[in-house]
């Protein structure tokens, strides 16, 4: 069944129109310095109403196997409903971090909705559809065995808010009878996280969360603490701190939990704190239905052939930075992305001689060697993925 407008959106659009008026467009030109009472709840609300078309949940269609990596396209996505199947459980993929948008870009439409999960995603989803080589228990391929979606969202935009819409649109889209394993890169792991915490998580629709190198401790580049030689990857610097998602990435030093992580940030006096990481880090009850991979590049792999030249730089500067981090895979430390060591986890794993990217199942450096590395992990987590479905 399809969904189409509210009664409660067309009140909306007829709301704003009736604050309308021949000199709006001037107006947003040129705004006015004394803006009247009715202007700014008209640009509120308008703001609101858009900022809610930045996410959308797809499914991954295609009839045709064995599909080539590149060869995805804005085709392959359809509404969630398209054709369901629900004798078949879920698996849905949700990506981490994207720095090209902003919140303040215009609202995202469809086809650049399917670009930025293609960033992370297009490798990964042509892997699902491979008959040969498939991950241990597949009888024909991943896409045959289950059903593929994927979420996109604006990842600019605070990550507890879209852990609400996130789990708001699972809850559309999907029963507590379903079985449904989100399978989430990066920041895509902290909102999950929030999703699944979230008050609207009233239907439990989401089964078990596979993380693949999420920052649950943040990230050191997200933090103002560190001192570390930043200048030479200065771009990634900016893009995580100047908005409120990259800002929710900040490092934090476990000050609340019950163990502090190490290596601890400190700038003087100044420990790194992250008051939403903590609270999300300390909510434990779905610790259970987590399972935790991270990757680890190692103090002597950074210039790694395999490894694209944007983490090489990456994990050199982590490695010899002010706390050093031999440990991570060159973005996120180890001991954050296994939630440090938590005893509740369903399941850790400590990917070798991996990056940020790879850990996504990407290739990006372009090297043979890569490309068997990153077949090989999506073949490991797509089997632990069959094992947790078999057992729900």
């Amino acid at each position: 069944m399809k969904r189409f407008l509210s009664f409660q959106t067309l009140v909306l659009f007829l709301f704003l129109f009736s604050l309308s008026n021949c000199d709006y467009i001037e107006d947003r030109i040129k705004p006015p310095n004394n803006e009247s009472v009715g202007d700014k709840i008209k640009d509120y609300l308008i703001s609101a109403f858009f900022a809610e078309q930045n996410h959308a949940l797809y499914k991954f269609s295609t009839s045709f196997p064995d599909m080539a990596v590149g060869s995805l396209s804005p085709l392959y996505f359809q509404d969630p409903y398209f054709q369901r199947d629900n004798s078949k459980a879920k698996i849905v993929f949700i990506h981490g971090w994207d720095f090209a948008e902003r919140q303040t870009d215009p609202p995202t439409d469809f086809n650049k909705k399917v670009a930025n999960l293609l960033g992370t995603w297009n490798q990964g989803l042509a892997f699902t559809t491979q008959t040969t080589g498939v991950p241990a228990g597949y009888s024909v391929s991943v896409y045959n065995t289950y059903e593929i979606y994927v979420f996109t969202y604006r990842t600019s935009d605070y990550i507890e808010v879209n852990g609400r819409r996130f789990i708001d649109s699972l809850n559309a889209a999907f029963s507590n009878s379903d079985k449904v394993v989100v399978v989430a890169h990066s920041m895509g792991g902290l909102v999950s996280r929030a999703a699944i915490q979230h008050p609207n998580n009233t239907k439990d629709v989401i089964d078990h969360i596979v993380s693949l190198g999420t920052p649950y401790y943040g990230s050191p580049y997200s933090s103002p603490q560190y001192t570390g030689n930043l200048n030479s990857i200065g771009t990634i610097i900016k893009f995580m701190t100047d908005t409120p998602g990259g800002q929710g990435l900040a490092y934090t030093n476990g000050l609340t939990t019950a163990t502090t992580i190490s290596p601890p940030i400190t700038d003087g006096t100044n420990q790194a704190y992250n008051y939403f990481l903590e609270k999300m880090i300390n909510n434990t009850g779905k610790d259970g239905v987590t399972t935790v991979y991270g990757g680890d590049m190692g103090p002597t792999d950074c210039g790694g052939a395999d490894h694209a030249t944007t983490y090489q730089a990456a994990c050199t500067v982590i490695t010899n930075g002010n706390p050093i981090f031999n440990n991570s895979d060159g973005i996120v430390s180890l001991p954050s992305a296994l939630l440090n060591g938590a005893g509740g986890l369903a399941d850790s794993h400590t990917v070798s001689d991996m990056d940020h990217s790879q850990m996504s199942f990407r290739n990006e450096s372009g090297d043979s060697g890569g490309l068997t590395k990153v077949k090989a992990h999506f073949n490991d987590v797509l089997a632990e993925v069959k094992t947790i479905i078999d057992n729900l």
